[in-house]
């Protein structure tokens, strides 16, 4: 795995860590952007390693996200610059750029949106995902449960409305899926299903799946071994439907 440094703010420097194709002579692969969950507050970059790794063993370039854990308007600044360093990189990195996916959960999923959809200090439109891969996202930021997630880290309603995914989809967002929960108590999978049909209702292709009487972070490896590889093949399938259908 390489450390790459693509920014450095308040005396921190911030890191990509990346695991490269394993034939590097086979030409430029997709590219899977990883931002971990945890509220804007809390988590790691480590969270997604278990999914790097086999999405790496598929031929792919893995990249886990380190941001900082100040708020939303601070760590949608960091995933910003991250993907524009990505872009930045691919070729470097035996990436392909036309073939970049976002992937997050939870509050990573709004991240994931931010550099999808979101118009921010720093957006560059050359530099959007070409899919996005969503874990009981954050979509909504103008609300609480089970409205939305987060109000309360905004300044006021404009802002809160302005890093709100599901209020900037247009026919130009791209590809998504959406895998979450139906017991979550954090985000409520209602927010999954009104994004998708946002998204589908103007002409964009949202894909949603549900997961009866699961919980917030079902996903995740250490909590279960079959949620785990239920939802990354779920991922899998999809990415075979866009970013790799044509390696």
């Amino acid at each position: 795995m390489r450390e790459i440094a693509y920014k450095t703010v308040g005396g921190r420097t911030l890191y990509l860590r990346v695991l490269p194709p394993g034939d590097p002579g086979g030409g430029q692969a997709a590219v899977a952007v990883f931002f971990h969950g945890g509220g804007w507050v809390r988590g790691s970059w480590e969270q997604f390693v278990p999914q790097a790794e086999l999405l790496n063993a598929l031929g792919m370039v893995t990249v886990l996200v380190e941001y900082r854990l100040d708020g939303p308007v601070v760590a949608a600044a960091d995933a910003v610059d991250a993907m524009n360093a990505v872009f930045e990189l691919a070729a470097d990195l035996g990436g392909d750029p036309a073939r970049v996916v976002a992937v997050g959960g939870s509050a990573g999923g709004q991240l994931a949106l931010a550099t999808a959809v979101l118009e921010l200090p720093g957006s560059v439109p050359e530099y959007r995902p070409a899919a996005v891969a969503l874990l009981n996202p954050v979509t909504d930021t103008t609300g609480d449960f089970p409205k939305g997630f987060g109000r309360r880290h905004f300044e006021d309603d404009d802002q809160a409305l302005m890093y709100s995914p599901v209020h900037h989809v247009s026919a130009t967002t791209p590809p998504s899926i959406l895998l979450h929960g139906t017991a979550d108590t954090a985000v409520h999978h209602e927010n999954s299903i009104r994004f998708a049909d946002a998204v589908n209702a103007v002409g964009g292709q949202a894909e949603i799946v549900l997961y009866d009487g699961q919980k917030h972070g079902f996903f995740n490896a250490h909590k279960s071994r079959e949620y785990f590889e239920l939802t990354t093949q779920e991922i899998i399938g999809f990415l075979r439907r866009t970013v790799l259908q044509s390696s």
